[in-house]
């Protein structure tokens, strides 16, 4: 279906906060990335408790940054391993290189989102995520 969306984001920063406005339109659920799309959509619709252990249902701005993310990298040929949501209304993609030598998985909580880097045989380096770093990330994980 044809979905046009507007994302706005927001983050509690000090001394100003910080906001984007970002317009994703998904002209086609079809590509790259459609079974993580398909996910999504599905974890959009979890409701509170939906593990049976007391998760919180995803937030429906984490939920835009996945699929914003998704559709940036679904444009730009880079396909994501797998989609998950988290106990506290997070999404988490999983984004790994052709050999599956490493992996950065980016982590949407509702007031900021972390990248967490694996590198070969390293342990794992967790920091915040900005929009403008995702293209240093990806060089990265793509690296020959």
């Amino acid at each position: 279906p044809i979905r046009p969306l507007l994302a706005n984001f927001g983050y509690n920063t000090e001394p100003e906060p910080i906001t984007n406005s970002i317009v994703v339109g998904l002209s086609q659920q079809i590509g790259l990335n459609n079974r993580i799309h398909k996910l999504l959509e599905e974890y959009s619709k979890l409701q509170s408790n939906w593990d049976d252990d007391g998760a919180v249902a995803p937030n429906e701005m984490s939920i835009l940054q996945a699929i914003y993310i998704t559709t940036l990298l679904e444009r730009h040929g880079q396909s994501i391993f797998h989609a998950a949501p988290g106990p506290n209304g997070e999404i988490m993609l999983d984004i790994r290189n052709n050999k599956k030598t490493r992996s950065l998985e980016l982590i949407f909580y509702p007031t900021r989102s972390i990248a967490v880097t694996f590198p070969e045989d390293q342990k794992p380096v967790q920091q915040n995520f900005e929009l403008p770093d995702l293209p240093g990330y990806l060089e990265w994980l793509n690296k020959k």
